[in-house]
């Protein structure tokens, strides 16, 4: 706690994180189609569930580590994990509702963050890797957009079944 004190918080780091944090939220409900808004966060809350767990295998794991952590007692970058994937990810599941521009959408997404946010992050010293390399990322991404796009189709499927 000490050390978060002394030298992340109140850093520039940490106010990049805060504003990672914020800002594609607030785009995000300005973007978002409110008709559809429970389906929407439905996959995005998905998309958040896995990007935790695969940032919690990854760090206890130590292939990576975040030294600028919004709060001491978190070891997972929350802008990232909370806001960034799943926003992005929220608004190509709404702008591309067909599966091959939804796919294609997402490929570009997924090497977006795995080849030039990640090393943006790295170069910015939020990021830190242990053996990992950008390319593993990359099919990690592409694999929990199309698993959560499948996953929020199959529970509306079944629900609408349901109500029949």
């Amino acid at each position: 706690m000490n050390y978060w004190t002394e030298h992340v918080f109140n850093t520039w780091q940490w106010w990049f994180n805060i504003a990672a944090l914020l800002l594609p939220v607030i785009l995000w409900w300005k973007l978002v189609d409110k008709k559809k808004l429970m389906e929407i966060i439905v996959y995005g809350f998905m998309v958040s569930a896995f990007a935790i767990y695969f940032d919690t295998i990854g760090e206890t794991s130590v292939l990576w580590e975040y030294p600028y952590l919004i709060i001491p007692l978190d070891y997972i970058l929350i802008d990232v994990d909370y806001a960034i994937m799943p926003v992005l990810y929220m608004l190509a599941y709404q702008y591309f509702p067909t599966w091959k521009g939804y796919t294609a959408a997402n490929i570009v997404l997924s090497a977006s963050y795995a080849f030039l946010a990640e090393p943006l992050f790295v170069k910015l010293g939020l990021y830190e890797m242990h053996g990992w390399k950008f390319i593993y990322s990359f099919p990690i991404y592409v694999v929990i957009a199309i698993l959560c796009k499948w996953l929020t189709l199959y529970f509306i499927e079944k629900q609408t079944a349901m109500e029949d």
